[in-house]
Order: C-alpha cells, then sequence, then structure tokens
C-alpha cells in the first residue's frame, strides 16, 4: 500500500509542484504589489454579498476610471515568473472571483516584463493575453481566462515579472467591480516559510494577520484608521529592516490631534504563555508613539510610550508583555505624534510579530545558565548549558535583525554543543535556547 501512495505522489508531483498560486485572497495572503491603479481600489472591504463561491469575509473593490479604454490594475509580482507555456497551451489557467454589475463584461489578463512594457510602447514587453467575460450579475462567480495572443513574441516563457487585470476592457465606463481569490502563474516566491497566524501579523510580505483599515476609505466595524495606510516599496533595506515591502502610513490628525490606527489580531486574544514579546520596527521622523493594547471592549491592558530617535531610519521596538500574560489582549491603538495638530507626517511600518525573546538589542539579557566561548568566535562557538528538565531543547541562533541564522534541536542528554560558525558574517548574535519550561539567552560576537 505504501509502494502505491509512493508511486502516485510521484505521478502528481509535478502537478502539484506547479500548479496555479494564490495571490490575493485580501486576508492573510498577498505575494505582489500594486504598482499602479488606474481607477479607485479599495482593498480588505466587506464582502458585499456572500455565496457558495465566495464567503469570505473580505475582498477588494474597485472603481474603474471611465477617462481610461484601458484601465489596468498592475500587480508585481514577489519573483519573476517560471514556465509560462502552459497557460499559453490552456492546460494551466489563471482564475479571480469577480462580483460584477452586469453579465457580459469582457475581462482580460495580460503578463507582461515590468522593466520593459511602457505606458506608450505597446506591444513591447506584453509576453501574453488572457481573456474571459462575466456571465451573471450582482453575485460572485469565479473566472476562468483563456489564452487570446502574444503580442511580443520576444519576451521569453520564464522571468515575467507582472500581471495586468483589466476590467471592461476597451470601454469608458465607471461601475464598480468586486473581486478576490486571484490565483496567478507559479514563481520564485520569497514567501515560501509557513507563518503563524498567531504570532506573525503583518509583514507586508507574506504575512496578513491583522485587521487593518483598508487605506482610502470608511472603515468597518472592526477597526479604524484616522489617515492612509497603504502597501508601499521599503524605503531603505540596507540596515535592520531588508524585506522588500513595508506599510506606508500618511498622518491625518483630527482637531485634537489624536491620529489613530485601530487593529485587531486575526486569530483573537493574544496567547502570551510562550511568546511574550510584542515586535514591530518604524521609520519616519523623530516623533514619539504610543501603543495601547486593549481587551475586546477598549479598555487598557497596558500603554507604551516610546519614540523614533532618528530622522528616516528604521528602529526596533519591542514591547514586554509577559506581566499581562494572564490578560486578554485583542487588539491595540497605535498613536503617532499624539496631540499635534495640523501635521501631515509619513511614516512606515514593518514586521508586527509575537517573539519568545526581546528582538530589540537594548532588551536581550544574558543568562547565567548559559555559558559560550571563546569571545568572540571565529570558527567554532562551543555552548555549555544546564537545565532542570530532561526534556528535548532546540537552540537558535539569530542576529541583530531577528533574523534566525541556525537552528538546531538538542537531545535531552546533552548539557553542551559545538558550533560551526565559520560561515556567518561577523557581528553580534544571540543565542536562545529553549525547552518546555525555560528560555536562555546570550549574546555573542563573531569575527573573522
Amino acid at each position: 500500500m505504501k509502494t502505491k501512495i509512493s508511486t502516485l505522489l510521484i505521478m502528481l508531483l509535478p502537478f502539484i509542484c506547479f500548479s496555479q498560486i494564490l495571490w490575493e485572497n485580501f486576508e492573510d495572503t498577498r505575494i505582489g504589489y500594486y504598482e499602479f491603479v488606474h481607477g479607485g481600489m479599495t482593498p480588505r472591504l466587506d464582502n458585499p454579498l456572500p455565496n457558495a463561491i465566495n464567503n469570505s469575509e473580505l475582498c477588494a473593490q474597485y472603481v474603474r476610471n471611465p477617462g481610461e479604454t484601458y484601465d489596468v490594475i498592475v500587480l508585481i509580482a514577489n519573483g519573476p515568473f517560471f514556465e509560462l507555456t502552459d497557460y499559453i497551451s490552456g492546460t494551466k489557467k489563471m482564475k479571480v472571483d469577480v462580483f460584477s454589475p452586469v453579465a457580459g463584461i469582457p475581462l482580460q489578463i495580460t503578463l507582461e516584463d515590468s522593466a520593459v512594457a511602457g505606458a506608450t510602447n505597446y506591444p513591447d514587453g506584453r509576453h501574453s493575453i488572457y481573456t474571459a467575460t462575466t456571465t451573471v450579475a450582482n453575485e460572485w462567480e469565479t473566472i476562468e481566462f483563456t489564452f487570446d495572443s502574444r503580442p511580443d513574441n520576444t519576451v521569453p516563457d520564464q522571468d515575467v515579472t507582472s500581471l495586468i487585470l483589466l476590467f471592461d476592457i476597451g470601454n469608458n465606463t465607471g461601475d464598480t467591480y468586486y473581486f478576490d481569490n486571484l490565483y496567478g502563474p507559479e514563481f520564485d516566491n520569497q514567501c515560501t516559510t509557513v507563518s503563524d497566524p498567531n504570532i506573525d501579523f503583518a509583514d507586508w510580505d507574506c504575512d496578513w494577520n491583522l485587521r487593518f483599515c483598508p487605506s482610502a476609505s470608511a472603515c468597518n466595524s472592526y477597526d479604524y484608521i484616522s489617515g492612509w495606510l497603504n502597501h508601499a516599496y521599503n524605503p531603505d533595506n540596507t540596515g535592520i529592516n531588508s524585506s522588500k515591502y513595508s506599510g506606508e502610513y500618511t498622518r491625518n490628525p483630527d482637531p485634537n490631534g489624536e491620529d489613530i490606527i485601530i487593529s485587531y489580531f486575526s486569530q483573537g486574544t493574544l496567547d502570551l504563555s510562550i511568546n511574550k514579546y510584542f515586535n514591530f520596527k518604524l521609520y519616519g521622523p523623530p516623533r514619539p508613539i504610543y501603543i495601547s493594547f486593549q481587551d475586546i471592549n477598549g479598555n487598557e491592558v497596558v500603554g507604551y510610550n516610546n519614540a523614533i530617535s532618528t530622522f528616516n531610519e528604521w528602529q526596533q521596538f519591542t514591547v514586554d508583555l509577559s506581566a499581562f500574560s494572564s490578560s486578554s489582549i485583542d487588539r491595540f491603538v497605535l498613536f503617532f505624534d499624539q496631540g499635534a495638530v495640523g501635521v501631515y507626517d509619513i511614516y512606515h511600518l514593518d514586521d508586527f510579530c509575537l517573539t519568545s525573546i526581546p528582538l530589540g538589542v537594548s532588551n536581550i539579557k544574558d543568562s547565567k545558565e548559559l555559558l559560550a566561548y571563546p569571545q568572540p568566535a571565529n570558527k567554532h562557538l562551543k555552548i555549555d548549558f544546564k537545565f532542570n528538565d530532561n526534556a528535548k531543547k532546540t537552540l537558535s541562533l539569530f542576529d541583530v535583525n531577528g533574523k534566525d541564522v541556525l537552528f538546531k534541536e538538542i537531545p535531552s542528554n546533552l548539557n553542551n554543543l559545538n558550533l560551526d560558525v565559520s560561515q556567518l558574517e561577523p557581528g553580534v548574535y544571540y543565542i536562545k535556547l529553549q525547552s518546555s519550561t525555560s528560555i536562555y539567552t546570550k549574546q555573542v560576537q563573531i569575527i573573522k
């Protein structure tokens, strides 16, 4: 029986590995960036009329620009596309859930090389065109796109970068559409790790587990934002934040200066039994910040005061919530420059998460139960430790940005390790040694 199952898996593996992938569902998956839209797009809006086709909570609303005959939504993938010949042959098809005002609306997807394609040089850079038509009005349906043509045969079938979505192609209308669950071609995706929605909240690259309000739109019942929060390129990926994207927030204070971002955790109350540190990064002008961690009724459990200390430089913040592990924290309210009136500063936000140890360098404490030598280390790092329990343990080595660079499982009967660190870049690192009941940390330095 096992042999038959293994054989079947081997036969199916090419289809499993290279099937269409979910690009966007406006809830917990987005693996691309909206580079440009002609019309008015509101992501993460309430589903207008759930049905058996699409009963998800959120979707996108799109109001077409009547001044554009070829009104476009440009979505850049997080990496170059793999082979596209199966889409041309029809073996694979792109699809999207659409809520259209009338039946018979022509839709189009163009796959193109964004480095070549421009607004005025058609057909250069356009790899292939796929078409579809809506069949119902004012209800959800799943639309599949069929290959139509190849405008530019010089574009190869690999390394294409962009998906262009068009509603009512060739007409000048201002209709309102809703769309969701966009499936597109496979690509070299940086979002390959499986995230945990209980701790990986929002990084604007792969994780979308905070209920942020949509930008430039009225908010619904579960969140509120005073200003505008958009998906944007990381303004500086050379320092502690190397990610491609971040959130861009434009402050828009009310007359009392109480500019706020209210966000709920998608999984409900925080589980602080192991991961007790709330982390996030900010970039912007030197201004005070305040976070109010609250229960479901808006009652403050704990407040956190701090400030951005350096102009337009990413800064890591860590909030120790260990004293509140028995409390119910369901949301947070973030204040930028509280009390200031008429200030429309722009900030960037990134990497909201929970961890078992603080990511802020100043918050790391050395554990006396952990001994690491020599210091500084060059090729090898020896670690001695002593636990009160005999359970299995794990060891992580992470850099100053909180990125894991090494992970090991340790048998219960072992109390020392010899790590090869010869391939690591010189700098400061942190050891986290964890069992089922204890966590020990220590700072180490590696030189070359």
